[in-house]
């Protein structure tokens, strides 16, 4: 599609995918195979999305794996969408007092101590058991294969071992190096076997999810990782379970938006959705952006980002108001002015959504958080586990302040949309607090601009995490660094195809017809059943 941008012609130059069945929409093209071959095989939407999900874990485990979390939606032909919550508590003998013992004053970034449950073995399973029509072993076949066989790096993974990241964290966590190979020098199609992984997958497959958190599996992985002084315990795994709870959600321009309640930032979506229709503001005198003024974007993203570092957290630590998105509430939160808690990282996280051929939708996000995340490796599981907890504080703060067995502050935020005729759009993508600004953008691109699924997708994108400091892609117009600069903010400008700016993966479902696209920005790829 062509459209005008900054006095240029803007046209896509990916097509969009279309289907009158089923769809898979993944972060890696393997992924998105492994979950289309499901559809075909009489597989629904959950079916399709968990060996996605699994695929995703082998092709691109420096961004997810065996060690993280998940959360997602699922949605009936109906429209009645569950939020799954997989994501791990924190070790319940962890407190801000025993972490000031060990000489801490904040949550270090990486090591043992920010280690929380990983819940996406049990996402996995439980999910299927709920509304899956396959067993976790036939779902787990395609992952098992490609750990087995291995996969080819493509130029994401190359671009990411043979980077600086990679250099640094094998230069602290060796163990790294020996599991996925050493930094730098890595050819395009470099051949990556998981052995262990696969082995650790297949007894999943063989013995159920549960094995992962109450078996030999879970009691070999368990000494292992506390053998490097994380904090979890057997009591931990042993009360794991994933939580099933209602979508949280909003009308917008006619449709409901669903996404997962806290400890998700989900709600920060649907307030950034709302302010734009309580407070709308033209685009730019210039004409540069047809549809978003770039200082009103950034004052309703603090103000939804206001809302999210109040409520998101786990729910036993706060309580949304009944009205949290009512005109009047939402009028009031539009005079906040003030800064936002966003510590930046995170931005390693993998995404897929699925349409079946019946209409039943399904919104995946599962993550290491930070790149191989804790960099722990338990090195005969073939698994890396995730630093979730680093977000959090080791103060009394009533929302963020560290207590033990608690659901950490989570950036993972898939979302639906719901309109008279079931499911219109399902989306995703990663990006830590650049995901409800990722989403908000596209869905308003093509909502609202009318841009089809594709274009929305690539059109160029800001973002904002906290401070002066607002990222803006190449392709942004270049008025728009005066023009922001005068009002006191400093412009980074970052790649035109910047990965800092998510990789969404999204369907559009208009009339029966699936319309699927895929972010350039990384590895996402979209396939038709």
């Amino acid at each position: 599609m062509t459209s005008s941008f900054d006095g240029v012609a803007f046209k896509s130059h990916r097509p969009v995918i279309m289907s009158e069945r089923g769809m898979v929409v993944a972060g890696h093209p393997l992924a998105s195979a492994a979950g289309a071959a499901m559809l075909r095989r009489g597989g629904n939407a959950m079916d399709a999305a968990v060996a996605a999900a699994a695929t995703l874990a082998i092709a691109i485990p420096f961004m997810n794996g065996l060690g993280g979390d998940a959360i997602a939606l699922h949605a009936t032909v109906s429209g009645d969408v569950t939020a799954i919550n997989g994501s791990g508590r924190t070790p319940r003998s962890i407190s801000v007092e025993g972490l000031r013992k060990r000489g801490l004053t904040s949550m270090p970034q990486r090591g043992p101590v920010p280690v929380t449950v990983p819940g996406v073995v049990a996402a996995w399973g439980e999910a299927l058991e709920r509304f899956g029509s396959h067993s976790l072993a036939e779902v787990l076949q395609a992952a098992i294969a490609l750990a087995e066989n291995g996969v080819a790096l493509d130029a994401s993974a190359i671009g990411f071992f043979n980077g600086a990241e990679y250099a640094e964290l094998v230069q602290e966590f060796p163990a790294l190096g020996v599991h996925y190979g050493p930094a730098g020098g890595r050819p395009l199609g470099e051949i990556l076997k998981q052995p262990a992984a696969a082995r650790t997958m297949r007894t999943i497959a063989e013995r159920g999810w549960r094995e992962f958190y109450s078996g030999a599996l879970a009691s070999d992985w368990l000494a292992a990782a506390r053998g490097q002084g994380v904090l979890i315990e057997e009591q931990d795994l042993i009360e794991h379970a994933t939580s099933f709870e209602r979508a949280l959600s909003t009308d917008w321009r006619g449709r409901q938006v669903h996404v997962a309640p806290p400890n998700s930032q989900g709600l920060a979506l649907l307030a950034m959705l709302r302010l734009a229709e309580v407070r709308p503001a033209p685009p730019p005198s210039d004409g540069s952006d047809p549809l978003i003024d770039p200082l009103a974007y950034l004052a309703r993203k603090n103000q939804a980002f206001a809302m999210r570092d109040a409520y998101c957290a786990d729910p036993r630590r706060v309580t949304l108001p009944d009205d949290i998105f009512s005109t009047s509430r939402l009028k009031a939160l539009a005079l906040h002015n003030g800064p936002t808690m966003s510590r930046s990282g995170g931005g390693d996280t993998s995404t897929l959504v699925v349409i079946d051929a019946n209409g039943n939708a399904v919104s995946w996000v599962q993550s290491l958080f930070e790149s191989f995340g804790s960099g722990i490796v338990c090195p005969d599981q073939g698994m890396v586990l995730h630093n979730r907890a680093m977000l959090e504080r080791l103060d009394e703060d009533p929302v963020r302040g560290m207590l033990g067995g608690f659901r950490p502050f989570h950036t993972l935020c898939p979302a639906l949309m719901i309109g008279d005729a079931g499911v219109e759009l399902a989306i995703a993508t990663p990006g830590d607090h650049g995901q409800p600004q990722s989403i908000f953008q596209v869905v308003r691109r093509n909502f609202e601009q009318g841009l089809d699924i594709q274009a929305a997708i690539e059109w160029p994108r800001l973002r904002h995490d906290d401070g002066e400091e607002v990222m803006l892609e190449q392709r942004c117009p270049s008025s728009w660094d005066g023009y922001l600069g005068k009002q006191g903010w400093r412009v980074r400008r970052v790649d035109s195809w910047s990965r800092l700016m998510g990789g969404v993966n999204a369907i559009r479902r208009s009339e029966g017809l699936l319309m699927g696209g895929a972010d350039p920005r990384r590895s996402s790829y979209a396939i038709a059943e």
